[in-house]
């Protein structure tokens, strides 16, 4: 694998106060660029199944200001994000005041939905050799289930047509350089532009958290391989599915599912995502590095940092574990 970095000057977030929305594509650093370009090296025949993909859950919760200590799951914003190899962004929009905006439950990030996924389209305009997944949940808590989501989020995707990528079986980088892979896990008009997801499951049956589909524009259906269980019993309980899922992957029967394994979560009564990271960020990297197989799509907190709060998250170090394993 042959990572690369070329100039970009772009996609820095600037919180103005804890109230300003921030538009992240008119907001420019100039600068170095130290942005990790590892797909780019990568040949284009690659089955995007057939990668190790580092995501970030909530990944706009960085700039949510209230509860920020049960609600903020990330350090970076996503600009920092991509900057650091995050190619996979977990993004949780609702319709409030007659804006997609993003939240976390009911809480808000002031950012909003299209600015972010215009964010995403500049990188990729200057990385086109690279490529980025959104997968998509309506955030029901903070618009009450709006019956007016899914016709606005429709008209969101098809402003972004043009930069969208088609799921289908055997996709391979070729069919996501320089585009975004949208997969929702709610139905919206005019869809799906990516693909939607059905039988998501937060539970840690083996047999559920493999049967769920991917259903593309044509209508067919290919499998996809989901944990997310985010709420563990214990702390040994989060890593073992974890695990039992990087292992189930990196063996996986030719064609490979799509698989999105989520490394984040919580333990305790109030929402402790960086106690979760503490415990299993960093000995996800370390099985990731003795593995030989691409392990898919993993969704964790606090990507990209080693520390958060003085505590050792490890997320810089389980970004560097995927990014290596390819």
């Amino acid at each position: 694998m042959r990572k690369t970095s070329s100039l970009w000057a772009a996609l820095c977030l600037v919180l103005l106060s804890c109230q300003t929305k921030v538009d992240l594509d008119t907001v420019i650093m100039e600068g170095e660029d130290t942005a990790v370009c590892w797909m780019t090296g990568l040949a284009d025949d690659t089955p995007v199944t057939c990668l190790s993909i580092p995501g970030a859950h909530d990944a706009a919760s960085s700039t949510i200001t209230a509860f920020k200590r049960w609600t903020r799951t990330q350090e970076l914003n996503v600009a920092e994000l991509w900057n650091c190899g995050v190619r996979a962004f977990d993004l949780r929009p609702a319709w409030v005041d007659g804006e997609m905006g993003l939240y976390h439950d009911k809480y808000s990030a002031h950012v909003s939905f299209p600015a972010v996924m215009r964010s995403l389209v500049l990188a990729l305009e200057r990385h086109p050799g690279e490529g980025a997944i959104v997968l998509i949940r309506h955030e029901e808590e903070a618009d009450g289930n709006s019956p007016e989501w899914a016709a606005e989020m429709g008209k969101c995707l098809q402003e972004l047509r043009p930069h969208l990528a088609s799921w289908h079986p055997g996709m391979t980088l070729a069919d996501l350089r320089g585009k975004i892979l949208v997969l929702s896990r709610n139905r919206y008009d005019d869809g799906p532009m990516g693909a939607y997801i059905e039988g998501w499951t937060s539970g840690t049956d083996a047999g559920a958290q493999r049967g769920a589909t991917l259903v593309d524009a044509s209508g067919s259906r290919s499998p996809v391989w989901v944990q997310d269980y985010y709420k563990p019993a214990g702390a040994d309980d989060k890593w073992t599915e974890i695990r039992d899922l990087l292992d189930a992957a990196s063996t996986a029967a030719d064609p490979s599912p799509l698989v999105v394994n989520h490394v984040s979560g919580y333990i305790g009564k109030l929402p402790d995502y960086r106690a979760n990271a503490q415990n299993v960020n960093g000995k996800a990297a370390e099985y990731i590095r003795s593995m030989n197989g691409p392990v898919g799509i993993v969704m964790m907190d606090f990507a990209g940092v080693s520390m958060s709060a003085g505590k050792k998250v490890s997320g810089k170090e389980l970004v560097e574990a995927l990014i290596g394993n390819q």
